[in-house]
């Protein structure tokens, strides 16, 4: 499988730290759900420590921003 590094620049770091403060107060409904919060957030530190991220990574956060955009709609 070929897998391209993205960099991450100023902004997507601000929306990754929004998108983990969201991961880390989001009251969970269950363990599978505090779980997958969980790693998600050791992704996120990953990417962010090493500045970069992987195709397959992106596919892991785009699925959790999907849960983040429809939160933040319903809570306007």
């Amino acid at each position: 499988m070929y897998n391209n590094a993205t960099f991450v620049d100023k902004k997507q770091l601000k929306l990754l730290k929004d998108f983990d403060k969201w991961l880390a107060n989001e009251p969970w409904q269950s363990e599978v759900e505090l779980n997958t919060a969980l790693q998600v957030r050791e992704l996120i530190t990953k990417i962010e420590k090493r500045g970069y991220y992987y195709e397959g990574e992106a596919d892991v956060l785009n699925l959790m921003r999907e849960q983040y955009i429809e939160h933040k709609k319903k809570n306007r």
